[in-house]
């Protein structure tokens, strides 16, 4: 496995793995990713700024991230931990339905976690929506702390509640 920043050559195969796990979602009733997010064209965005890295599985795209430094305007009712100094935060985390539960996700993750420790970074942050309890298990097993909850009006009824989640990434005495 390794992660890299995508290139437009990439912007299909992202696109499908996206497809991939909105399929997989909706057959759980999960509602969480649209047309409108994460569309193509936030790809296409991203890919031009340098904030998409696709995951390779030998030759295939098994997984992406985005990763920058803005926050949707909801995420300020949050209670975060790390209000001063720089944070990164993960957008549109998908791994592939084909390789998941294989450990693709936590290389993925610790690739985030690097990348934002190499820029300086105190925390990373992040939302899931409140009704994946297989995503809100994964961020709590990688130490990440609930950090608020908070409502997406352009999402569907019953699918706008989302969990802010933040993980320290300066050393601690035990403190979170």
């Amino acid at each position: 496995m390794r992660v890299v920043a995508a290139t437009r050559d990439n912007l299909d195969a992202a696109c499908a793995v996206i497809a991939e796990c909105q399929e997989a979602l909706a057959a759980q009733g999960l509602f969480q990713w649209d047309a409108q997010y994460p569309s193509r064209s936030f790809f296409r965005e991203a890919i031009a700024a340098g904030h998409l890295h696709v995951l390779f599985d030998g030759d295939d795209i098994a997984g992406l991230a985005v990763l920058d430094g803005s926050q949707p305007p909801e995420w300020a009712a949050a209670t975060w931990n790390h209000q001063d100094g720089p944070f990164l935060v993960i957008h549109a985390f998908a791994v592939s339905p084909r390789v998941q539960r294989r450990g693709h996700g936590g290389f993925l993750l610790a690739f985030c976690e690097d990348a934002a420790r190499a820029r300086g970074c105190r925390s990373i942050r992040i939302d899931a929506f409140s009704e994946n309890a297989g995503a809100l298990r994964f961020w709590e097993q990688h130490g990440y702390r609930f950090r608020g909850e908070v409502r997406f009006a352009s999402k569907p009824a019953g699918h706008q509640r989302y969990y802010c989640y933040e993980k320290s990434l300066m050393p601690t005495a035990g403190l979170d």
